[in-house]
This record gives structure tokens, sequence and C-alpha cells, in this order.
């Protein structure tokens, strides 16, 4: 549920900045890339996805050794941010790589609404 509503507030938000810039007769929104199937777009958002809250939760849940001088863990950021990378590089061209259900389902919920030049009349 806070998902479909951060998508739609981030839809609604978006559209209004894309209603005062000069790109606002472009259609924008989520699509797969040239020569690739929504199906192949989807599970490889869905897979990448999983990867990523894996990585997170692995290296979020993890006491440090106890050997350790420090009780802080600095790998935690590398560990998530180079999960974050790898897969913005393998599906970028695919499905765009958002890696993130909010940020897709915005971005589509916004795609969704038409013509720009006609958001204002939605608020």
């Amino acid at each position: 549920m806070s998902q479909t509503m951060a998508a739609i507030c981030a839809a609604l938000v978006s559209a209004l900045f894309l209603v005062a810039s000069e790109n606002k007769e472009k259609p924008f929104g989520v699509q797969p890339g040239p020569g690739y199937s929504f199906v192949a777009a989807g599970f490889s958002e869905f897979f990448f996805t999983a990867v990523l809250a894996y990585v997170f939760l692995a290296v979020a849940t993890t006491k440090a050794p106890t050997s350790q001088v420090t009780r802080q863990k600095f790998y935690d950021a590398l560990a998530i941010g180079s999960c974050v990378t790898a897969g913005g590089f393998a599906i970028g061209a695919l499905s765009g790589g958002e890696l993130n259900p909010a940020v897709a389902g915005g971005i589509s919920m916004m795609g969704c609404m038409g013509s720009y030049a006609n958001a204002p009349s939605m608020f």
C-alpha cells in the first residue's frame, strides 16, 4: 500500500515539474528497450530488485566481528552501492534499471496520464 501511495505522489509531483519544463510534449514512461519484451524487462527488474533486497538484508542485519576495533561496518554501503551499479549496468538498456517498484510505478502512472500539456487540468 505504501509503495502504491508513493508511486501516485511521485507521479503527480513529476507531472507538475514536467508541465513547467520545455520537454512537456515529449512522451515519457516505462517501456522495455528496443528488441526486448515486457516479460523480459519485468523479470529482469524483479530479479535485480530481489538481489538488491537480499544484499541489503545480508549486510544490514549482521553484527561486526568482536575482533574488529570498531563496531561500524564500512563495507555495507560498498556492497549495496555495488549491487545497484551492477544492476543498473546489467539491465539499464533492457528495462531502464529502476530497481524500485515505487519508481517504476510512478513513472508508469505518469506515462499513462497522457500529454503533459493537459496535465494541469488533472489538478
